[in-house]
């Protein structure tokens, strides 16, 4: 198999590789697809399946569709540089993929890690009442993307361990078979890539490929919630998001009010969220 990942050289780099290797399947390739001006960084990637590719192009998915295109083996896993992927996830991503081979893509849970303790909304009813904000009498349901287009994701702690059908995956961990893949760069904007993997997921389903999440294949990342940067950083953050977002909410034909009725959710949340932030460390 090849592993696709495209990066700009962060220090955390060298150890995700280190950890992919570490697993049950050792990968016969790694493609590292790396701008021209960063790629210095990878000089100390001392590993005997890494191949890194220069790319001409600065973007996640401009980079990623380069290594897409590379890519010399049948399976194909796309992944970020920031991804810790667990020993057993590619077998279990592996049995999936055969299992409902040809048209197909899968993905691992994901367990975002955070130093940062932050009030979580337990109120039935304000829950309620978002969901039928932003899908309708649908309400709230994993794995899915809502009629707002916000993605409802999958916890693995509700659904068990089993395989499921969804609508979308998250970008940072995906399996395919090399025929199935999206080698064009369909983020119609410059800078960070946001909403790309609702973009990529809308693209595959598309084409045909149905859209598993396995349950027992796990990874995971450090995040840094919103709650946790300031007014400039989160300014920049939903701006990029709502450019992208809209974006998407127009190819796929969902509702632009309902949309625009998430973001006043999501400025309310962080606003409650960084009140109690900065009332608790008085």
């Amino acid at each position: 198999m090849t592993v696709v990942m495209a990066t700009l050289g962060g220090e955390t780099l060298g150890e995700t590789i280190a950890q992919l290797n570490r697993g049950t399947v050792f990968p016969a390739e790694i493609l590292v697809c790396i701008p021209e001006k960063e790629a210095p960084r990878t000089a100390g990637l001392r590993f005997p399946n890494v191949r890194v590719i220069v790319t001409d192009c600065r973007g996640q998915v401009a980079q990623r569709a380069i290594g897409f295109q590379n890519a010399s083996y049948d399976v194909v896993m796309q992944l970020d540089d920031d991804i810790r992927v667990n020993e057993s996830c590619l077998s279990y991503l592996l049995e999936t993929l055969h299992a409902y081979a040809p048209h197909v893509a899968v993905a691992p849970a994901l367990d975002e890690k955070s130093d940062v303790k932050l009030a979580r909304m337990e109120n039935g009813f304000f829950l309620k009442a978002f969901y039928l904000l932003i899908n309708g009498r649908a309400g709230y349901r994993m794995g899915t993307v809502s009629r707002a287009g916000a993605e409802f994701s999958c916890d693995p702690s509700k659904v068990g361990g089993g395989v499921y059908d969804v609508e979308w995956v998250p970008g940072g961990c995906v399996l395919h078979f090399r025929e199935n893949l999206i080698k064009k760069n369909y983020f119609p904007f410059r800078g960070k890539a946001y909403c790309e993997d609702l973009m990529h997921s809308y693209y595959l389903i598309k084409k045909g490929v149905r859209l598993k999440f396995d349950a027992r294949a796990t990874c995971s990342l450090e995040s840094n919630p919103l709650a946790d940067s300031g007014i400039k950083e989160v300014v920049k953050t939903i701006s990029g998001d709502y450019r992208a977002r809209k974006y998407f909410v127009r190819i796929s034909s969902r509702s632009i009010l309902r949309m625009h009725l998430f973001y006043l959710a999501l400025v309310f949340n962080y606003l409650v969220k960084k009140f109690l932030m900065t009332a608790t460390h008085r």
